[in-house]
């Protein structure tokens, strides 16, 4: 304090602790008050009005999992006319036209010829999900059977599934009849909440303080929170296997120009918008991307027949998309310790017969400690709480992460105190590692400060 009165004079340091105080008050300390209330006050709907939100509830998440199919089957779609048109060199099948973008969704503007709404005389039927089971609101499911669909919370396999060996008249019927019930689903939830509003205005709801918004958590979502921890932990390991070499490289660099090389060449890629680093790994990730281009330019697949690999169809990706996107956070914190370390030291150990291994083990990683900390600390978290990689990231294709589970309860189920409770239980999660973290590399807040 003294030091910055000396330094900028009673009156600019009384400003500075002013903004100081309100940006704490204004942007931490009231919304965590505010998310801790909602998180402990759970709502009930009485009677019909908590049956309407109730269904309401798993109707959008019916809509949420039918949008997942048909961006599947449009896929499957696409590759078979591919696959059909690239041996004989002819002409395309006229019912669909191949996109020459490189998504495998192809535009709604291909499939002129399925029904946009549903008709009133026809059942509504009922497909698997691989989404977030629910029942859904729809007739009983036809006869014709059914394609394998992935397990909840097992990613699908990158590889050529059983479903595109279907007929592709009968993948066109499944379209069909789940545009048709995705229609019909949004007609009835716009009733729905109708009906809800009108309930609710005359009967109300009650509002009281418990931890039901945590106990009701499905054992759905309690898995999707437990994986998110290990993805996350799985991140920041592999995080500092690919930095740990790069920023001992740049902290014992000798000449000052290589240094501004490395640092350059690490913080180019970062005056890129996030989202078009992500956009750009899933040009390069996915079945027709650019992996799989080399690939076939090498003669390991044949992209003309439809081969390849769906590389976004993996966790791997969406951790390898991660690594790339947070390395900063884990490099520079190792950097920035390594570099005060004494290098007489590196050589002394070396003078003496110590392998490269050793030299690493006993003196360069316990003096990087709060590095490694800090980098860990920084890359858990943000992969932990990450929602844009793994919702772009071939979203449908692999397990879903904590992040998507609470954006999806804040603003398509719109039950913002569970959206609450589990934001909340996400932030002890990380509080946890973040002490589990501390005791392990034997580092206090001094330590990380530094």
């Amino acid at each position: 304090m003294n030091s910055l009165v000396k330094s900028y004079g009673k009156g600019l340091t009384g400003i500075f602790l002013a903004l100081t105080a309100v940006w704490i008050a204004m942007l931490i300390v009231l919304p965590q008050a505010r998310m801790i209330e909602r998180a402990f006050t759970y709502v009930d709907r009485s009677g019909d009005a908590a049956n309407l939100s109730l269904e309401i509830d798993r109707a959008y998440t019916r809509v949420f999992d039918i949008d997942i199919d048909l961006r599947d089957l449009n896929g499957q779609l696409a590759a078979g006319e591919a696959s059909d048109a690239a041996p004989s060199g002819g002409l395309p099948t006229p019912s669909l036209t191949p996109s020459p973008s490189p998504s495998l969704t192809p535009s709604p503007s291909l499939t002129p010829s399925l029904p946009a709404a549903p008709s009133p005389s026809l059942p509504t039927p009922s497909l698997p999900s691989p989404g977030v089971p629910s029942p859904s609101l729809s007739a009983p499911t036809p006869s014709t059977p059914s394609p394998a669909t992935p397990t909840p919370g097992v990613a699908p396999s990158p590889f050529a599934s059983p479903q595109e060996t279907l007929p592709r008249e009968e993948i066109k019927a499944r379209i069909a009849a789940l545009e048709e019930e995705k229609a019909g689903l949004q007609a009835r939830i716009a009733e729905l909440e109708v009906q809800e509003a009108e309930l609710t205005s005359t009967a109300g709801i009650t509002e009281s303080y418990s931890a039901k918004n945590f106990t009701n958590m499905s054992e759905l979502h309690f898995r999707i929170f437990l994986s998110t921890i290990v993805y996350a932990l799985c991140v920041t390991l592999l995080s500092f296997v690919v930095c740990y070499p790069v920023a001992y490289a740049a902290a014992t660099a000798k000449s000052a120009n290589k240094v501004a090389l490395m640092m350059l060449g690490l913080v180019i890629p970062y005056a890129i918008n996030e989202l078009l680093r992500i956009f750009s790994w899933v040009m390069i990730l996915e079945k027709q991307g650019i992996l799989n281009g080399v690939l076939d330019a090498i003669g390991l697949i044949d992209m003309q027949a439809g081969e390849g690999v769906r590389f976004v169809a993996s966790n791997g990706a969406v951790f390898t998309v991660m690594v790339y996107a947070y390395v900063l956070f884990m490099v520079f914190p190792i950097y920035n310790t390594i570099e005060t370390l004494d290098k007489n030291q590196i050589e002394a150990a070396r003078d003496l017969g110590s392998s490269t291994w050793r030299i690493h083990w006993r003196v360069v990683l316990p003096h990087a400690k709060p590095g490694i900390a800090v980098g860990a600390i920084m890359t858990f978290m943000l992969s932990a709480g990450s929602i844009a990689v793994p919702e772009i990231v071939g979203r449908g294709l692999h397990p879903d992460w904590f992040a998507q589970v609470i954006y999806r309860r804040f603003f398509e189920a719109g039950s913002w105190n569970e959206g609450a409770a589990y934001s909340l239980a996400l932030l002890v999660a990380c509080i946890v590692f973040i002490l589990i973290n501390m005791a392990v590399f034997r580092v206090g807040i001094r330590d990380i400060a530094k």
